[in-house]
């Protein structure tokens, strides 16, 4: 929260994946520096290749994060995590990777996710990897030539989550549309999407800094933003933007980067405000 008031950040969302463990931390110190924090989080949605939904992230903006029926299943979600993480790391384990199951869960102090694994692969094994973005290119990511992925034995699929955004008080944003490499027709899964309730898509993201664009030229970025742009004007979806900063972790991102101006917020604001009056 310092860190965004000296970049001159009035307002954002703090989106941890299947949690919102900081938001109360961030809204109380947001108010000290200065920032309006608005309460959100990112769902990771089941996989399923026969509809075209693989890898979909979504994002709840404004929802009530104490919601009884959220946070119960926020806690199921986060028990099934844990046990994919857990056997995730047994996997690497398998190929000689030195990761301490204990030392993972000690670095996310709460919900514990790829890049915990990834940080505490690169810190113990310094001649196997040179960086974060190495260890998911060999082993993490989902396409990776010795790939430790490992599916959840729950998952809540895409439809569900955008229904329990809306039971919260909040509104279902599709994270990075662009980044989904995986996905035959993306134009396609957004439109079903949108058929379900979804109510935006961020149109502004940090792709060059990040996986499927990775280093990506400014011309790539500007058609991507170009194109979600205009389909979330052909299917009046909100517009959202967001860094995905992750620190250290993804070097390079500050934020607010790829953000939105105060009054493309204002916009977005009365425009959330009236759905979830509704």
């Amino acid at each position: 929260m310092q860190h965004a008031a000296q970049l001159g950040i009035q307002v954002l969302a703090l989106t941890d994946h299947d949690s919102v463990l900081g938001v109360d931390e961030a809204q109380t110190m947001g108010e000290l520096c200065g920032v309006t924090v608005i309460p959100a989080l990112e769902f990771s949605t089941k996989s399923e290749a026969d509809r075209d939904y693989l890898d979909i992230n979504m994002l709840a903006y404004g929802i009530r994060h104490h919601d009884p029926d959220l946070q119960s299943m926020l806690k199921t979600i986060y028990e099934h995590r844990l046990e994919q993480k857990i056997r995730q790391i047994e996997r690497l384990q398998s190929y000689g990777v030195d990761v301490p199951v204990a030392d993972v869960l000690v670095l996310a102090s709460g919900v514990p996710g790829r890049v915990h694994i990834a940080r505490v692969a690169l810190a113990r094994n310094p001649a196997k990897f040179s960086s974060i973005k190495d260890v998911f290119d060999q082993y993490l990511g989902a396409d990776a030539p010795h790939s430790t992925y490992v599916a959840r034995t729950f998952s809540l699929r895409s439809e569900e989550i955008i229904e329990l955004i809306h039971q919260a008080g909040g509104v279902a944003v599709l994270a990075h549309p662009g980044s989904y490499t995986r996905v035959r027709s993306i134009e396609s899964v957004i439109r079903r999407l949108h058929q379900s309730g979804l109510d935006g898509l961020e149109i502004r993201y940090t792709y060059a800094q990040n996986r499927g664009h990775y280093t990506a030229s400014a011309t790539t970025v500007a058609n991507l933003i170009s194109y979600f742009d205009e389909l979330a004007d052909q299917l009046d979806l909100l517009k959202t933007g967001g860094s995905d900063y992750h620190g250290t972790v993804k070097p390079g991102i500050l934020p607010g980067q790829a953000g939105l101006t105060l009054s493309e917020w204002q916009i977005l604001s009365d425009a959330m405000s009236a759905l979830t009056v509704k």
